[in-house]
């Protein structure tokens, strides 16, 4: 797997530091998917290519670098824990409406190196409307939420003046 990451990451024009990282949690998600259905993607190399790699791409497009970040719905971690990995100076907030993945990753997180990820459970829908958490972000993400239109609403709320939502 982490050859993939590696030559995956090089490919998207991306630092190669974080491979051994994301290796690791691929192999925490498949352990921990025998227990709770985090992904219907199981193979090493599927998860490496298609979960992996599909959200690192992100990185090469969107400037994250010491960006306050959140990822609405983040389910198991796709794509905010994948970018926290490959850019560590981004403040990560990951956002889920089940609790039990929230402590999945916060568990997870020191041992990949993220120690500063914070996991949040709560509804999007509730906390977009939050003083604490309204227009607090400068960059959020999300990765199948839901239709177009839906993640606007969803997600457009955290988004600072001048920041960006990329779904």
């Amino acid at each position: 797997m982490e050859t993939i990451l590696t030559s995956g990451l090089e490919a998207l024009g991306l630092p190669t530091d974080g491979a051994a990282a994301l290796a690791r949690y691929g192999r925490l998600l498949q352990a921990q998917n025998q227990v709770m259905n985090l992904t219907a993607i199981t193979e090493p190399e599927q998860i490496a290519r298609l979960h992996m790699l599909d959200c690192a791409a992100l990185a090469a497009h969107v400037p994250l670098s010491g960006a306050k970040v959140l990822d609405v719905g983040s389910g198991a971690g796709f794509p905010g824990m994948v970018l926290k990995l490959i850019v560590p100076d981004c403040q990560m907030t990951l956002l889920d409406a089940l609790e039990k993945r929230m402590r999945w990753l916060a568990s997870i997180a020191p041992e990949l190196g993220a120690g500063d990820v914070v996991c949040l459970h709560g509804r999007a829908e509730e906390l977009g409307q939050s003083p604490d958490f309204r227009e607090g972000f400068d960059v959020v993400t999300s990765r199948a939420v839901a239709d177009l239109r839906l993640l606007a609403e969803l997600s457009l709320p955290f988004v600072r003046v001048g920041g960006c939502s990329w779904p």
